[in-house]
């Protein structure tokens, strides 16, 4: 067992980490010391809205990929009965961090249980919820096989949940606001890793998109019309997960492999 000296010399290099390709994975090696958590999840709600996706992180052995695709769906579909993560929409707390237990057993709803936890042979979650006028989520995961959270382990990610948070909030604050000196053609090849179905003009268009170029200026360097323009971005940003461009520049920005950081 880790004492409290060990937590803050974890913690810190977790602050290290803030605004660097690392940052997803230092989140999840924090979680897995402070509590025992195999996968991770970073999630910003958006209101009345689907929230927004930031990270996804750890291994299923199961279901390769399981962490994104699970985060995926879960934006496309299931927040909506996400009771839990519900209670940090923006304006609805006054502010502050708290702990929510989730077990899958408890969820209602079949679709949502079999697909974000079942098929990762995910046994429960423990949240942090940052709530107020900005919200943030962070999740870990453990497995059947990992076995239930203990009170301790809730008890220490609960003395470490406001700096996990503020770590979370900066590093998200970096990454939308970081310049950018890539090319459309490396951001499209780094979008066309990413494994999730794009078509080169899909990937295209998002790349010109995340470099900040006007519909207008992508249809002159393209030769593409302004419909064909928004029918691309929108078979992007479903396959992305994503909702907005802010959306499209963070998903790039943990996407972008650290040889192609400035």
């Amino acid at each position: 067992m880790m004492d409290r000296r060990d937590d803050m010399t974890m913690l810190a290099g977790l602050v290290a980490a803030v605004g660097t390709p690392d940052f997803p994975a230092r989140f999840l090696l924090s979680l897995r010391d402070l509590c025992g958590a195999r996968l991770f999840s970073a999630f910003a709600p958006t209101g009345p809205g689907a929230p927004r996706a930031l990270f996804a992180e750890g291994d299923c052995r199961a279901v390769p990929d399981f962490a994104r695709s699970a985060s995926q769906a879960y934006c496309g579909r299931f927040w909506r009965t996400d009771q839990a993560v519900r209670r940090a929409v923006p304006g609805r707390a006054r502010g502050g961090v708290m702990v929510v237990r989730t077990r899958a057993r408890d969820i209602a709803d079949p679709d949502y249980r079999r697909t974000c936890y079942e098929r990762g042979d995910i046994a429960e979650r423990l949240s942090i919820l940052s709530a107020g006028p900005r919200a943030l989520v962070a999740s870990g995961y453990r497995s059947s096989v990992d076995g239930e959270f203990q009170p301790a382990d809730i008890e220490r990610l609960e003395g470490a949940a406001p700096i996990l948070m503020a770590a979370l909030c900066r590093h998200v604050d970096l990454s939308a606001n970081r310049p950018c000196d890539d090319t459309p053609e490396t951001v499209a090849d780094v979008l066309l890793a990413a494994g999730v179905g794009l078509s080169l003009r899909e990937a295209e268009v998002a790349a010109n998109m995340i470099l900040g170029r006007t519909q207008a200026e992508i249809g002159a360097a393209t030769g593409l019309t302004l419909s064909s323009i928004i029918t691309y971005r929108r078979r992007a940003y479903c396959k992305l997960g994503v909702m907005d461009k802010q959306d499209l520049a963070t998903t790039y920005g943990r996407l972008r492999p650290p040889t192609a950081s400035r």
